[in-house]
Parts: structure tokens; C-alpha cells; sequence
């Protein structure tokens, strides 16, 4: 570890958010003390930049994107309003006549995922769920049916979604309206890439 010169924390507002904090510090407790940390993040909440002056030094410089360059104008944004009873058949209807290439469909609950996975799959959808009490494994199956286009529906939670970078996602769905303005903001750049 003292061959280690720059550590680098992707998604740092969730890894400090999401119980992994003890492993972090575990972590950087081995790094040598001379060493350049940076931290990455879409959105950095205020309670979460408090935490980060424990990791890094005093001079450490803080940049950001201003907000009108976080939603990029590529995406077309569209909300419906509906009775939560109707919201998987405004899905399906908007899966039917958009016919989007690749989806990406975020809950807000493990629970949610799996139950929505098998709604659509009675259907006749190509769906799979991605959440945190999946294995390894199982999420590696998962991301390479849907990056190879074996299935073209991914329902997922927000912290199983971190990372996912996949081309041709056409359409983001919000199924259930998330619980933070950040969470909105991840879920959105999924597609629209450049």
C-alpha cells in the first residue's frame, strides 16, 4: 500500500450515504499519508461534503458543474400523472408504442424490482431486475443480457444502478418517483450519452 499515490472515490455521495463509511475509512486508514484524494460525484449534498473534509486536506478544491449542464437537453423529459393502481399498464402502453431499443426502469424498493421483473415478464417483456441482494454472479448475468440485447427491459434500484454504463439506452423510467432530487439526476443520465 505505500506504493499508493492517488485514491479515488467514484459515487461518493452513496458510498458515504450507504452504510459503506466504515469500510472506507478502513481503507484509507493503510494509504500513505502524502497521497492526492478525489472524490466524484453527481450531486454532493451538504451533509455529505461535511464528511469529506475528514478525507481530505485543507486545500482541497471543490468543483462543480452548474446546474443547467446536469440535465443534458438531449433527454426529453415527460412525467404522467397516474393512480398508482394504473402505473404498470401507462408502462406497458408506453413500452408498446415507443418501443424504446434498450429501457432502463427504476424502483425505488428491492421489492418493487422484483415484483415489476415479473409483472412485465407475464406480460411478454424481456425484463430483468438489478438490486443489492443479488449476487455477483447473478449481476454479472444480468448486465451481460442486457448490454448483449437479450433483454432489453433492466428494472433496477438506484444504488444497483451506480455505474451502469450501457449505449443505446433510449428511455428512463421513473416508476417510482425518487426519494431525492440527486437520485433524479443519476437516473436520467443513463441515457442520452453522448
Amino acid at each position: 500500500t505505500n506504493q499508493i499515490k492517488i485514491v479515488v472515490l467514484d459515487e461518493a455521495d452513496e458510498m458515504l450515504n450507504m452504510g459503506f463509511r466504515e469500510d472506507i475509512e478502513t481503507i484509507l486508514k493503510d494509504m500513505p499519508v502524502e497521497r492526492q484524494t478525489a472524490l466524484f460525484s453527481a450531486t454532493m449534498p451538504k451533509p455529505i461534503l461535511e464528511i469529506t473534509t475528514e478525507y481530505l486536506k485543507e486545500n482541497a478544491e471543490y468543483l462543480k458543474v452548474t446546474p443547467k449542464e446536469v440535465t443534458i437537453p438531449l433527454i426529453k423529459q415527460v412525467y404522467y400523472q397516474v393512480q398508482k393502481k394504473d402505473k404498470e399498464e401507462v408502462l406497458s402502453r408506453l413500452l408498446d408504442y415507443y418501443q424504446p431499443k434498450r429501457s432502463l426502469i427504476f424502483c425505488n424498493t428491492k421489492g418493487m424490482v422484483d415484483e415489476l421483473t415479473e409483472h412485465l415478464k407475464d406480460r411478454g417483456y424481456q425484463a430483468e431486475g438489478l438490486h443489492g441482494d443479488l449476487s455477483q454472479n447473478q449481476r454479472d448475468t444480468v448486465m451481460n443480457l442486457f448490454r448483449g440485447g437479450r433483454t432489453d427491459i433492466l428494472i433496477a434500484t438506484d444504488v444497483a444502478a451506480r455505474g451502469i454504463d450501457v449505449d443505446d439506452v433510449e428511455a428512463v423510467f421513473n416508476y417510482d418517483v425518487p426519494e431525492d432530487i440527486g437520485y433524479y439526476v443519476h437516473r436520467i443520465g443513463r441515457t442520452g450519452r453522448a
